[in-house]
C-alpha cells in the first residue's frame, strides 16, 4: 500500500521502497541487476536513457521485448552504461501497467 495525498493505493515497488533504490554508475560499467518477482504479478524491467544495444530483448514491456518475469521467479539482468551521462531512471512494468 502507499498513501499519497490522502488515497491509498497498491502499487509494485523494489524492495519496499517507492521510488525504487538509488543506483550509482559510472560511464562503461556493467552492472547485474537481480530481480525477484514477490508480486503476483508478471513484471519487467524498463532503463530509460540507457541504450544496451547488445541486450535489447531485456527491457520492456512483457511479450513486447521478453518474457515476463514470472510470480516467484528471479532473472539477472545485465545493464550496460556505454556513454549515457546524467540522471536515467527505471521502473517496472506489470502487463500494460
Amino acid at each position: 500500500s502507499y498513501t499519497r495525498l490522502c488515497n491509498k493505493k497498491q502499487i509494485l515497488t523494489v524492495n519496499g521502497e517507492f521510488p525504487g533504490p538509488t543506483l550509482y554508475v559510472h560511464r562503461g560499467d556493467t552492472i547485474i541487476v537481480e530481480v525477484i518477482n514477490n508480486s503476483p504479478h508478471n513484471v519487467t524491467l524498463h532503463w530509460h536513457g540507457v541504450l544496451q544495444p547488445r541486450n535489447p530483448w531485456t527491457d520492456g514491456p512483457v511479450y513486447i521485448t521478453q518474457c515476463p518475469i514470472q510470480p516467484g521467479r528471479k532473472f539477472n539482468q545485465r545493464v550496460e552504461f556505454s556513454t549515457e551521462e546524467g540522471t536515467l531512471w527505471w521502473h517496472a512494468h506489470s502487463e500494460w501497467t
